[in-house]
């Protein structure tokens, strides 16, 4: 597995706390790249612009991707030149937000 596919599964553990699951199936992560000296940059959008958990999960990605060994530092970018859209969800979390009352 590369480094950026273990990031991208230790993503999988950061869930955006008001819908209840993970990063990459809302579709907020838009880019994972690590350089020669482990240094890992996340790109990441957001739902809403006024979240109020912005700095909780960057804080949160930050804390689950330093744990991996490769790892010697990261970066969490906000691209806000990019739009969130629904459709960025997985099935998954369709699912589980249909099931919250959620009309997706």
């Amino acid at each position: 597995m590369t480094i950026e596919q273990q990031i991208s599964a230790a993503l999988d553990q950061v869930m955006d706390p008001h819908m209840g699951v993970g990063l990459n199936d809302m579709g907020m992560i838009t880019n994972i790249e690590v350089d020669a000296e482990g240094q890992a940059n996340i790109g990441i959008v957001f739902p809403c612009i006024g979240c109020p958990a912005w700095t909780l999960i960057q804080d949160n990605i930050k804390s689950a991707v330093n744990q991996l060994d490769a790892v010697k530092s990261v970066s969490v970018s906000v691209e806000w030149d990019k739009q969130w859209t629904r459709d960025q969800m997985s099935d998954k979390a369709r699912s589980h937000a249909q099931t919250h009352g959620y009309r997706i």
